[in-house]
């Protein structure tokens, strides 16, 4: 298939090759303003992904199709568009492609942070929504690195692959549509009952928080020179980590959807293997995506939708108001409320049948 890859960070990178590996015809897109990210790509056509402990899928030289940052050389002729961008910089990505979207074409957002629901909005007001398919996945399809100095230029690295990764169309009923055509590359999919169980899911929301906020002087004294999961989760930052996730499956409990019940993140993390990848050393610094992205767009929605619920918070609130301060930014006004999110007033049940379509 002609699919096109939108965002050329880790993730994207990754995603680019894998699918080349696969057999597709890959374009690689990204903004002008970030056009460095993909001169050596460009110049090379070519990935390398590797693997590390124990990962067993495509390996390889990925020689891509199309490196550019012209949205009419990559949108019009994809069948499948896969976004995979923090969810800050999804507004630029929608508003640079959504003018050449056609009937027929997929467009994932991968991870989702409500963005399939956001697009789906602005191709209603836009009037170019019939036709098109919008969805999201709960979590990113690889857990990779790119570009890092211990790897060099164009080439990823998977640390650990993904076993099952949610995924979810707005409106809900063309779920089964999209996941048909996905599911062959990507076996581990499976289906969400929408997007408000996607978005609500996604793990880095419960995990990055108390990951850096209670490693906050580390990080900076250090520029991110420690190696983040295996030295930074002492048994204090798990069990922070756990409480989160205990209330984030409080939220899901109240929607009607089953909890992740993920928990002991201290044993889980203290025998993994992809814990000792030299790649997994702390983010540079506080402002890093993990907070600038998984507070606003994963933190401030989750807590917004728990008080309209009448579910208590106070580890994610706390994770919401020290990331603030930290950062300097109020995140509870700049972040996706449910007023932004157009979702406001109503119950549980009103809440599921909107995104429902």
């Amino acid at each position: 298939m002609k699919i096109t890859v939108a965002g050329a960070g880790n993730s994207g990178q990754t995603t680019a090759a894998d699918l080349a590996l696969a057999g597709h015809e890959v374009t690689l897109f990204e903004l002008p303003a970030f056009a460095e990210r993909i001169a050596y790509v460009e110049k090379s056509g070519v990935i390398e992904k590797y693997g590390s402990l124990g990962t067993t899928g495509r390996t390889g030289r990925a020689r891509i199709a199309k490196v550019t940052t012209q949205s009419a050389a990559a949108f019009p002729d994809a069948e499948i568009i896969i976004l995979c961008v923090p969810a800050y910089a999804h507004t630029s990505f929608f508003e640079t492609f959504v003018e050449h979207l056609r009937p027929g074409q997929i467009v994932l957002v991968s991870p989702g942070n409500w963005g399939a629901w956001r697009l789906r909005q602005l191709l209603t007001v836009r009037g170019k929504g019939k036709g098109v398919y919008t969805a999201e996945t709960d979590i990113c399809l690889h857990i990779c690195r790119a570009d890092e100095p211990f790897l060099g230029p164009g080439r990823v690295r998977v640390i650990l692959e993904r076993k099952r990764v949610l995924l979810a169309a707005t409106p809900a009923r063309d779920t089964e549509l999209v996941l048909a055509k996905l599911k062959p590359i990507y076996p581990f999919l499976v289906p969400a009952k929408n997007v408000v169980e996607t978005s609500l899911n996604n793990s880095n929301i419960v995990t990055h928080g108390p990951l850096m906020l209670m490693n906050a002087g580390w990080i900076e004294h250090t520029s991110g020179n420690v190696m983040i999961y295996r030295d930074g989760v002492t048994t204090s930052v798990a069990r922070t980590i756990d409480v989160v996730g205990q209330e984030s499956d409080e939220v899901l409990r109240a929607l009607g959807f089953a909890p992740r019940a993920v928990e002991k993140t201290y044993e889980r993390i203290k025998n993994a293997k992809w814990v000792l990848d030299p790649c997994e050393t702390a983010p540079p610094s506080l402002s890093h995506r993990y907070l600038s992205e998984d507070v606003p767009f994963g933190l401030v929605p989750l807590a917004d939708i728990a008080r309209a619920l009448n579910v208590t918070t106070p580890a994610a609130d706390a994770m919401i108001t020290l990331a603030g301060i930290v950062n300097g930014v109020d995140y509870r006004r700049e972040g996706l409320s449910l007023k932004k999110l157009g979702l406001t007033g109503l119950s549980a049940d009103g809440l599921l049948r909107l995104v429902e379509g």
